[in-house]
């Protein structure tokens, strides 16, 4: 593994209301390296709109973002309020898609009232999420379902030849490693896609909680490219 580094041009901005699984700096040499030569980039998860950070390395670029809450998607005056599953953009628009999805982990517990503090997406909005919210879904089959209407909308905006760069994480459940990563690897690779690159990145995550001695210890980030003869499908 390769260890990339960027000239801190500038200081990262502080978040208005916490969001539990913002991109870790340490992911953003990676999505760099990856994305140069892109001139329009989507993030369909776009959260507090860190994705829009890259715009100091990559000068020129046209970042976009969606983002399904509210409360994440107004801390950034670019983020657009919608949905992942019904993106707001024609076919081949972008050259570039750089996303993070839910885990499918425990961050997506619902709101519980119990003496434990559970960091989820619902205890930090102090709500429950929108229906069409993956941060809600535990990994199992609904999860899966969701991901691949979600990276077949993704598709359907992304320009033949454009590339595919995913941060994504296994976890811990019951003991028994959940191999997520190679979940989405495989269903992006049945929609078309092809592997380029998959960089791992040291981030060690929260170590407290079920299974807090026995993290996953880094992050996945995956470079894919659509496949020029993949066919988009409407969502």
């Amino acid at each position: 593994m390769t260890a990339y580094a960027l000239t801190p041009l500038f200081t990262l901005p502080g978040e208005k209301t916490k969001h539990p699984a913002k991109y870790t700096d340490a992911l953003l040499p990676s999505f760099v390296r990856m994305l140069r030569g892109c001139t329009r980039i989507l993030d369909p998860f776009g959260g507090t709109g860190k994705v829009f950070l890259l715009e100091y390395w990559l000068p020129g670029v046209q970042i976009d973002a969606v983002e399904i809450e509210p409360e994440w998607a107004a801390q950034h005056p670019k983020t657009t309020l919608g949905n992942a599953l019904y993106l707001p953009w024609p076919a081949a628009t972008f050259d570039a898609v750089c996303t993070s999805p839910a885990y499918g982990n425990r961050m997506a517990d619902a709101l519980l009232s119990d003496v434990y503090k559970r960091r989820t997406y619902a205890s930090e909005l102090a709500r429950e999420l929108h229906p069409d919210n993956g941060g809600r879904l535990q990994w199992g089959d609904r999860y899966r379902a969701f991901h691949v209407d979600a990276w077949t909308e993704a598709r359907r905006v992304l320009r033949p030849g454009g590339r595919m760069v995913l941060n994504i994480k296994d976890h811990i459940r019951d003991g028994k490693l959940q191999r997520v990563t190679d979940w989405h690897t495989q269903a992006l690779t049945d929609l078309g896609f092809v592997v380029q690159d998959h960089v791992k990145v040291n981030c060690p995550g929260m170590r407290f909680g079920r299974n807090g001695n026995t993290r996953v210890d880094y992050e996945s980030v995956i470079l894919l490219e659509l496949r020029n003869d993949a066919k988009a499908r409407s969502h």
